[in-house]
């Protein structure tokens, strides 16, 4: 025998000992108050097992438990205490569920997304990530969105969707504190001086101001011909994204000082095209 035929059973053998409407009140009483407990121990063991995760994720993992728990008992009092054929329902539920997916598929594709992200641990508060256009500090995950603080300060709302996309990028170690910004370096300059004038100032700058992140220094790269000379790309490392804009724009003008930043006409302090002596190098390095 089922186990659907021995509830059946049991429910009729209570009807005929105690009346219906006992039953019903006794049945549905005790069913919810398990159904209340199992929630209530899934939902502390979730907590327990996801307590370094961020609150906003586990809260959308808990209210899952608690819906899947809820249609059970419905299922469960429906078709053994009321005797209703719940699979009437599960049909006009299917054909609900179709319309209202076809309008709510942009909600829906997001809160899939958050579930995947939660099981996953793809990303986590604290994060430094890069999000298509979007790049800075994750400050909060919930059921359908992210919250991206960007090194301005400014928190922008991004669907979780979009953590699914080839433009998602989650950065760890020296990728989460580096900036790049591009120059244009005159041409005839000594590049190898100019390198290490750039790499110098820049340190000096960032921590003098407390904003270089520890371990890691300033580096120049050229990479390339440009129409006004060399392109060089500077990458500085800062210790929190809050700090980006204000210590790039603190190195660009301490480096637009130096007198080899290329412009139109190419006039560049000889200086820099035969190489410093031993005084003005000592000059830039100590910026």
């Amino acid at each position: 025998m089922s186990n659907h035929a021995l509830a059946i059973t049991f429910i009729e053998d209570l009807k005929q000992l105690h009346g219906e409407l006992p039953t019903i009140l006794l049945v549905a009483s005790v069913t919810v108050a398990l159904a209340l407990l199992a929630s209530h121990l899934l939902v502390r063991l979730l907590h327990k097992q996801l307590k370094e995760r961020n609150v906003g994720a586990v809260s959308l993992l808990a209210n899952l438990v608690r819906a899947v728990i809820a249609v059970v008992v419905v299922f469960f009092l429906g078709e053994n205490l009321f005797n209703v054929e719940m699979s009437g329902v599960v049909q006009a539920l299917g054909v609900t569920t179709l319309v209202v997916s076809l309008g709510l598929q942009d909600l829906i594709k997001s809160v899939v997304a958050g579930m995947l992200v939660v099981a996953g641990n793809i990303v986590a508060v604290g994060d430094q990530v890069m999000l298509g256009d979007h790049r800075g500090e994750v400050m909060d995950i919930n059921w359908h969105q992210i919250t991206i603080r960007d090194r301005d300060g400014v928190p922008h709302i991004i669907p979780n969707s979009e953590l699914m996309s080839d433009s998602f990028m989650r950065m760890t170690g020296k990728m989460a504190c580096r900036h790049i910004f591009e120059c244009d370096i005159a041409p005839g300059v000594n590049l190898a001086l100019v390198k290490t004038d750039i790499e110098t100032l820049a340190a000096n700058v960032l921590t003098k101001n407390g904003w270089i992140a520890p371990g890691h220094m300033p580096q120049v790269l050229f990479l390339g011909s440009s129409a006004l000379g060399t392109n060089a790309s500077v990458r500085v490392f800062i210790s929190d994204i809050e700090y980006a804009t204000r210590a790039m724009d603190a190195v660009m003008i301490a480096i637009s000082e130096r007198g080899y930043l290329a412009d139109v006409t190419h006039e560049v302090d000889a200086s820099w095209k035969r190489g410093l002596d031993s005084d003005d190098q000592s000059l830039a390095r100590e910026g």
